[in-house]
């Protein structure tokens, strides 16, 4: 009798649950998100808690990383914990278990992996800045000269051919405003 009963645990366990990642060759990063893929036949549950573990460190407290997932999918990705993930290291393990109030009633059980250091990868992006600018005026005196700047700058050099004051004046506020008409024009 103990023969059978022995017979029909070990057949119903090959029809349960099991975990195919992450796995002694696919181990985790302890960085980001993190694939979680699994097996299943119908006759088992519905959904389950998924539960990290690793028995080789002293104190290391059990990691739930998500609960009510939905078995039928066959793959979850599991987001960093609240607390982060643990360090590197070796002997881990992925306890699928029946719900988050009892631990123990396992499902399924990884094999052991481990969990390496990931790598940061920085991106940015660009924005694009365009401004119009539109300006008029005039010029009651004839004068020659040139203007330089850049975009943003506040300084403007001119070298006007007549000395009189007030040319230079109604220069620099033409030649100002033709700059400022010319970089309107470059930015759009």
């Amino acid at each position: 009798m103990r023969s059978i009963l022995f017979l029909l645990a070990f057949i119903s366990s090959a029809f349960a649950y099991t975990v195919t990642s992450p796995n002694s060759n696919q181990g985790w990063t302890n960085q980001g998100a993190q694939l979680l893929t699994w097996t299943r036949v119908n006759t088992d549950r519905l959904n389950f808690t998924v539960v990290l573990t690793n028995q080789n460190i002293t104190g290391f407290q059990s990691l739930v990383l998500a609960t009510s997932v939905d078995g039928t999918l066959g793959t979850a990705s599991m987001n960093t914990p609240s607390g982060g993930w643990p360090a590197p290291g070796s002997s881990f393990r992925v306890n699928l278990v029946q719900d988050s109030n009892d631990l123990d009633a396992i499902l399924a059980q990884s094999n052991q992996f481990n969990i390496t250091q990931g790598t940061s990868t920085i991106s940015s992006s660009s924005t694009k800045v365009s401004s119009k600018v539109s300006a008029t005026g005039s010029a009651t005196n004839s004068a020659t000269g040139t203007a330089t700047g850049s975009a943003g700058s506040t300084s403007t050099q001119t070298s006007p051919s007549q000395s009189n004051n007030a040319v230079k004046s109604e220069f620099t506020m033409s030649s100002l405003l033709v700059f400022v008409s010319m970089m309107g024009f470059v930015l759009s």
